[in-house]
């Protein structure tokens, strides 16, 4: 073999090995931004969730308001004495 062929050899090895690097570095970061929109989506989910929930407790909230203010009249009109 010849100077020139093993340079050659050894610069296809190099191309070869970039090649596999940039091969192996590309699947990591896919596989990486998968697991991140698999996450935010997680998270939206959560979200929504806690928002339907705080929609539901502020309507229980002015249901009970309104049931107090409606038996505080009727109490208060209880305890006055009959003329």
């Amino acid at each position: 073999m010849t100077e020139s062929t093993i340079l050659l050899l050894v610069c296809l090895a190099i191309i070869a090995l970039m090649a596999v690097l940039m091969y192996v570095s590309n699947c990591g970061r896919n596989s990486t931004a998968a697991a991140l929109c698999e996450t935010r989506r997680m998270l939206d989910q959560i979200l929504s969730d806690s928002r339907r929930l705080e929609d539901t407790l502020e309507q229980h909230r002015r249901v009970l308001y309104d049931a107090h203010k409606q038996i505080h009249a009727v109490s208060k009109g209880l305890e006055k004495p009959a003329s």
